[in-house]
């Protein structure tokens, strides 16, 4: 997953446009990576994975390890 590639975008609800929620998307791969239902839930969630990929490619220790 590339840093450049998560963006956040804005998704609108066709009946109702003053709900709006938040998905974290990978453009990379195409990826929803969640939707969430403030900007705030979502930012956090972007620097998160990218502060995940900083640890891993610094070789520290990691933030969210997986199962590799």
């Amino acid at each position: 997953m590339l840093d450049d590639a998560i963006e956040i975008r804005e998704l609108k609800d066709s009946d109702d446009d003053a709900a709006v929620r938040y998905e974290v998307y990978d453009s990379d791969t195409g990826t929803s990576l969640g939707v969430y239902d403030n900007y705030e839930d979502a930012q956090y969630e972007v620097e998160s994975m990218k502060s995940s990929n900083r640890a891993d490619w610094d070789d520290a220790k990691e933030a969210d390890p997986g199962t590799d």
